[in-house]
């Protein structure tokens, strides 16, 4: 019994723990559609952490596990941010019931850098950029005004460098911090170096040294709530 009650409080107590950097950053209304990967899916990621510090902003995200810009993954087609771009962009602006979108964050390329993708990295870049030109070209006006804004991805942990096919990810990974700076100043879209995040410690803030824990997402977001309101 002394166990079970515990363990009531302790779970009473989780979303105190998942959520405790919800300090506010700004009460600004803005709209903000977030594509990312695995990274944004889960209840205390980065998007989640854009929510708490900007509680009057609305955030469209649509992350997928797996995701990637432009290679196909795991042998799914959907996985291929190219190739569902005009998809997703339909669901953004559905979501947003066509009001304007303020800013689309892209959070990508971790799962391009996976070993299978290692001769292929030259690729990557380009794809890159053919989707930022695709968000921009967009039929969609309330889309194709927004501002976009590049995180290029975290680094690799320990933990994810020890299997094999995430093998070398972490060097391909920080050659795409210096890459998309590039891309991001050529197509005048807003970068933050997600690979140098400032207090984001991946091997003590990660359980297998990929996929971000709630102080991790927090430190992720906070230079890109710096971008949004300046």
């Amino acid at each position: 019994m002394t166990f079970s009650l515990n363990s009531f409080f302790a779970l009473l107590l989780l979303p105190i723990t998942v959520f405790s950097q919800a300090t506010i950053l700004s009460d600004k209304p803005l709209t903000i559609f977030t594509l990312g990967d695995s990274n944004g899916t889960y209840a205390h990621s980065w998007q989640q952490q854009l929510r708490l510090a900007l509680p009057n902003a609305r955030v469209v995200n649509i992350s997928k596990s797996g995701r990637t810009i432009g290679f196909l993954n795991l042998g799914d087609s959907t996985l291929n941010s190219l190739l569902v771009l005009d998809e997703n962009l339909t669901k953004a602006t559905e979501a947003t019931n066509g009001q304007p979108v303020d800013f689309i964050i892209l959070e990508l390329g971790t799962n391009d850098a996976k070993a299978i993708f290692a001769d292929r990295q030259r690729d990557v870049p380009a794809n890159l950029e053919r989707l930022i030109t695709r968000i921009k070209s967009s039929h969609y006006p309330a889309i194709n005004k927004a501002k976009i804004v590049i995180i290029s991805p975290p680094p690799y942990g320990d933990r994810a460098e020890a299997l094999e096919k995430y093998k070398g990810g972490g060097k391909r990974v920080e050659a795409m911090s210096k890459t998309f700076k590039k891309i991001a100043k050529r197509n005048d879209c807003l970068f933050v170096n997600g690979f140098k995040t400032p207090g984001l410690d991946i091997n003590t803030m990660t359980t297998d040294g990929l996929h971000l824990d709630a102080t991790a997402s927090r430190k992720l977001i906070e230079p890109v709530v710096e971008k949004l309101l300046n």
